[in-house]
């Protein structure tokens, strides 16, 4: 890409030059290098717009949208992929992107509404980039989309539909030799949450395994070693639990990928406060971290989901005040988001106070 852009240039090409651009930018968010995507894609974005040229500017502005959503900046991300998708009225000329990549934003757009605890439009774009997918019949994409239904699913703890979802996306994706860790992750972590480890493990080490990229549909790889990490601390397999989270956390500060840091430091967390020996002091710090990071970002769920941790933490030594506090804060956080399968936890700690 490097030695087309230097053509590109020697050319005066400007269009060829922001389609270089433009690709240079979703390579090097897969190689985790995303201050310099975020470089790249706007260098595109800014071409498109001098050229008057609308798919340019559709295809620019998804790259950089996914570059923003690699670094965490959430919000930002969110309001670029649903300019993206709003593009698509009317449609560019014929030829100018091909007919599955207006599915694409729409996917991801699903991921991003989850994360930030908004699931109606979180369901509502996944289930877009669904039937977009499957209208024009693309696998690649066909397979984006059920990581993406599957992964709205899955953070609001709709497990039966997530395992389904997921199963669904596997399955094509073994029947054409096609690789997507976010579906063996999404399957995988799925598996765990509802207590089937035998099935989950071996799903979620080859999805740590895989080398499609470092950050594969939003998934970073940090978020793929946090969940292995969470299953194998579910297995009794401390150990293991804890070096696969602490490499979780340096992989996603190396990559500055804030929001998979803030998911890494909430499982490593839960680690050192549910793992062999209790360390409730740097559970503590570990908790806080990812709740001030979270709650920055607007995380809404991991902001739940710290809440709960700390009242499960402050319960078991005994700090009674402090875990009703957590404990009560998180269920009205679930209620309020209408998620599923957490507030039963939550009310369970709840009870188990007194």
């Amino acid at each position: 890409m490097r030695e087309a852009e230097i053509l590109a240039r020697e050319l005066g090409d400007r269009r060829r030059l922001g389609l270089v651009l433009a690709d240079m930018g979703a390579r090097l968010r897969n190689v985790g290098d995303h201050r310099r995507a975020v470089e790249a894609s706007r260098q595109a974005l800014d071409i498109a717009r001098e050229l008057g040229d609308r798919g340019l500017q559709i295809e620019a502005k998804y790259r950089l949208a996914q570059a923003h959503f690699a670094g965490g900046d959430l919000r930002q991300a969110t309001s670029m992929f649903f300019e993206t998708t709003q593009a698509f009225d009317p449609a560019p000329d014929p030829g100018a992107l091909p007919d599955f990549f207006e599915a694409w934003p729409h996917a991801w757009l699903g991921l991003l509404f989850s994360h930030l605890g908004r699931f109606n439009d979180a369901l509502e774009h996944a289930e877009q980039a669904m039937q977009i997918a499957e209208r024009v019949n693309h696998p690649h994409t066909v397979m984006e989309s059920h990581g993406a239904l599957g992964g709205v699913s899955l953070e609001r703890g709709d497990l039966d539909i997530a395992q389904r979802v997921f199963e669904r996306g596997v399955a094509q994706r073994r029947a054409g030799n096609a690789g997507d860790p976010n579906l063996l992750s999404g399957l995988g972590y799925a598996y765990a949450l509802s207590g089937r480890l035998s099935e989950a493990l071996p799903l979620l080490e080859e999805a740590v395994r895989s080398e499609v990229s470092i950050s594969a549909m939003g998934l970073g790889l940090a978020v793929r070693m946090s969940r292995l990490a969470e299953a194998y601390l579910r297995a009794g397999r401390a150990d293991e639990a804890l070096r696969r989270a602490r490499s979780a956390v340096e992989l996603s500060k190396k990559h500055q990928e804030r929001a998979n840091e803030a998911l890494a430091l909430r499982v490593l967390a839960e680690i050192t406060a549910l793992g062999n020996s209790i360390d409730a002091p740097s559970a503590g710090k570990h908790y806080a971290d990812s709740l001030a990071l979270a709650e920055e970002l607007g995380m809404r769920p991991l902001v739940a989901h710290c809440h709960l941790g700390l009242g499960k933490l402050y319960r078991r030594i005994g700090k009674r005040q402090q875990a009703e506090e957590h404990l009560r804060l998180a269920l009205t956080m679930y209620r309020e988001m209408d998620m599923r399968f957490w507030p039963e936890q939550a009310e369970a700690e709840v009870l188990e106070l007194g």
